[in-house]
């Protein structure tokens, strides 16, 4: 009977974790962290930073909501990924997860609460005594889970926006172009900045514009009637200006022009998202050829963390999965409208496969889009390079990742002078 209740099991494991021909190896995810204060704001704004107090208080701090919106994605990721499909097992294992996430209280609370979803919950067949402590005071149930870090201002794989002279040296060139230039003097963006600047008492660009907006929003999910009283000069049809010249700024930002932009010999918009974006996706790159490399490799000794790995973790910013998508042209397709970024704890997934017919891997794309629909839609049909299919070759993804690969290693690229002569292309990437 014992060998009869095991091979059900096993029956079970492998249905759940194949789709016909096709089985799961690892999931890589990056998610945007959860419901926070603004990071920032205008001077002339009633909302300082003392009066944000949630979070530990302060600018920038993941919300009560923030946390919930995560913890329940952890559930939602527990049912899918642990009770579904059997992927991950149903009690947590060092060897199996790794959670990075940028140095930031909101991204690392944001890890944590979605961990307690998975992995904390005094349902999930979680051992006192083994798992967690068996002792008064100890929320029963909960298995904390480490969440690793590296500085925010060097982290080239979560922080898009980290310090880089070549990236601010790209931007002011992209900006002195006939597109931007035209886009910076139409009238309807003239007015906009001009009536802020007034409204702000400080003087609105294309390049502060996103401060404002991000505050304004955040003040209205959570004191909106008191907003639109000390603010009188604040109404939906300007915040909803602001949105749409803000989300073409944020095209820009993240290399998507009319066309390819050359300049000085550059394709402005892969240069940006080399620096952007090309990190992040050569290191989802790097681990799945490093997991099909190891696949045959059991007594490998350098083989046997990516064996037993199958879900690694970047706990980061809605720019971080946006410079993503928009290597991969889909920034449009998946995110509306177009330029909008990625709502609180949106979350992407890329799923490497092994078809046993061909014995070739693959890759699926899913996306998480909000905490209001706790839904995973595959999107990887949306990229143009895999023809509509839901499973996409590998070769696919590794042709993006050669194309966005930093000249340089990052920590080089940052320190750029723009007064020497332009880097040569190599195969370095740190």
């Amino acid at each position: 009977m014992r060998i009869v209740a095991l091979l059900i099991l096993l029956f079970h494991w492998v249905a759940a974790t194949t789709d016909g021909v096709m089985e799961l190896l690892l999931v890589q995810t990056i998610w945007r962290h959860g419901d926070r204060s603004p990071t920032k704001t205008f001077p002339s704004d009633p909302f300082q930073e003392g009066n944000w107090t949630f979070g530990g208080g302060g600018f920038g701090q993941l919300s009560p909501i923030g946390m919930q919106q995560h913890m329940n994605l952890g559930m939602f990721l527990r049912k899918t990924y642990v009770d579904d499909m059997q992927f991950l097992s149903r009690r947590f294992r060092a060897s199996e997860i790794s959670v990075r996430s940028t140095n930031l209280n909101r991204t690392i609370i944001s890890a944590m609460s979605n961990m307690v979803g998975m992995y904390g919950q005094s349902s999930n067949n979680n051992i006192p005594g083994e798992d967690y402590p068996n002792a008064p005071g100890w929320p029963p149930g909960y298995v904390p889970v480490a969440i690793h870090s590296v500085d925010y201002d060097t982290d080239y794989l979560g922080n898009p926006d980290a310090p880089c002279k070549r990236q601010t040296w790209l931007w002011n060139m992209a900006k002195s172009s006939d597109e931007l230039q035209a886009f910076q003097n139409r009238s309807d963006v003239v007015s906009l900045l001009a009536n802020l600047t007034n409204f702000c008492n400080e003087t609105v660009d294309i390049d502060n514009l996103w401060i404002i907006r991000d505050a304004l929003l955040i003040e209205q999910i959570h004191a909106n009637d008191t907003l639109r009283k000390v603010n009188n000069w604040f109404t939906d049809d300007l915040f909803n200006k602001m949105t749409v010249i803000n989300d073409q700024v944020d095209l820009y930002e993240n290399g998507i022009f009319n066309g390819t932009l050359m300049m000085n010999n550059l394709d402005i918009g892969l240069e940006l998202q080399k620096i952007r974006g090309g990190s992040m996706f050569n290191d989802i790159n790097m681990h799945m050829n490093i997991k099909m490399d190891c696949l045959n490799q059991p007594d490998n000794d350098k083989c046997k963390w990516i064996n037993a790995l199958k879900y690694y973790v970047y706990s980061a910013h809605d720019t971080t999965i946006y410079s993503f998508f928009s290597i991969l042209g889909i920034q449009g397709k998946v995110i509306e409208p177009q330029g909008l970024y990625p709502e609180y704890s949106a979350a992407m997934f890329v799923e490497l496969w092994l078809n046993h017919t061909d014995n070739k891997p693959y890759f699926k794309l899913r996306y998480h889009q909000s905490p209001v629909n706790q839904t995973l839609f595959t999107i990887t049909n949306r990229i143009d390079e895999c023809h509509n299919q839901d499973y996409c070759s590998l070769d696919v993804f590794r042709s993006f990742a050669e194309r966005c690969k930093p000249d340089q290693p990052m920590n080089q690229v940052t320190l750029w002078d723009t007064s020497g002569a332009h880097p040569k292309s190599s195969t370095l990437v740190e």
